[in-house]
């Protein structure tokens, strides 16, 4: 029997041809702002730091937030081409980590890296059906996809909720998730260009911070937070500031309309963190036991 939390989360978030509309453009035009380790999330900032450091540090926190270091197993959700789950097993000791992502040029990109103890689904997090408990969940910009701009804010929250209660009965008692995901500041959902929502990012929808508090409330406990809406900043006029360095060569793989695309969305999402229009939020979130 179908349920109404079964048609939410069939619904509830971006499609496949969504996500492979904005991810699925070509690894290499990826890497050439990027970079190598092809990490397309926001990065950590300390003195001294370039892009690359700045990733690592990133991964790092996220790492000891969740308490994946040494873990046995890991679940990466929205793993995107696999710098987290690389530097996870390399780094930190993780005997065993599942990534999961709807894009198959970052699957198939994954797959060919042949990284020891690592293992890639083409699946959403309404599709994952592990064997066993994690120790330790990881997800990091791929929230911001678990929810359509047409969602009433209800449906939104139980869609949001649905996945705090999978990711509790997917960890053992006392695990954590660490969740990074960019967050609505100053800015309104009917203030959201419709170049952000037609052209870059379609069937997406951020949450509000309220949203993931009720969301995980008694689900999850939230014992940090933080608010790096400058790092996002930072990351993303550097992202520009390579592309632009690579015209040429981006515009010889993917054409220049969408090179265009790309350089108006990293500097219209460098103001918005600037301003506090948007924020960028890093929550540990610690599995509630003893829950029905």
């Amino acid at each position: 029997m179908t349920t109404l939390d079964d048609t939410l989360a069939a619904t509830a978030g971006a499609s496949r041809a969504a996500i492979e509309f904005h991810y699925d453009v070509g690894t290499a035009f990826y890497r050439l702002w990027l970079g190598d380790e092809l990490t397309y999330s926001c990065a950590m900032f300390e003195d001294g730091d370039d892009l690359e450091a700045a990733q690592g540090r990133k991964i790092d926190f996220h790492a000891r937030a969740s308490g994946a270091i040494g873990a046995a197993s890991v679940l990466d959700v929205g793993c995107g081409w696999g710098s987290t789950m690389r530097r996870l097993v390399e780094r930190h000791g993780v005997e065993r980590v599942t990534g999961l992502t709807l894009s198959r040029d970052q699957a198939a990109y994954v797959e060919r890296q042949r990284l020891a103890r690592v293992t890639v689904r083409l699946e959403s997090w309404e599709q994952h059906e592990p064997a066993a408990p994690y120790d330790a969940i990881v997800s990091i910009g791929a929230f911001e996809h678990f929810a359509r701009r047409d969602l009433p804010r209800a449906q939104k929250v139980a869609t949001y909720r649905r996945f705090f209660a999978r990711c509790r009965d997917w960890l053992r008692p006392g695990g954590a998730l660490s969740l990074q995901t960019i967050a609505y500041g100053t800015l309104r959902p009917e203030q959201i260009s419709p170049f952000i929502t037609g052209e870059v990012f379609p069937e997406s929808d951020l949450p509000a911070l309220g949203e993931i508090v009720e969301a995980a409330d008694g689900l999850l406990e939230i014992t940090r937070l933080r608010n790096d809406r400058m790092d996002y900043a930072r990351t993303c006029r550097e992202w520009a500031r390579r592309l632009a360095a690579q015209r040429d060569a981006a515009e010889a793989l993917v054409g220049r309309a969408r090179v265009e695309t790309y350089d108006r969305f990293l500097r219209m999402s460098a103001k918005g963190f600037a301003s506090g229009g948007l924020v960028l939020l890093r929550i540990t979130l610690r599995r509630i036991d003893g829950v029905a």
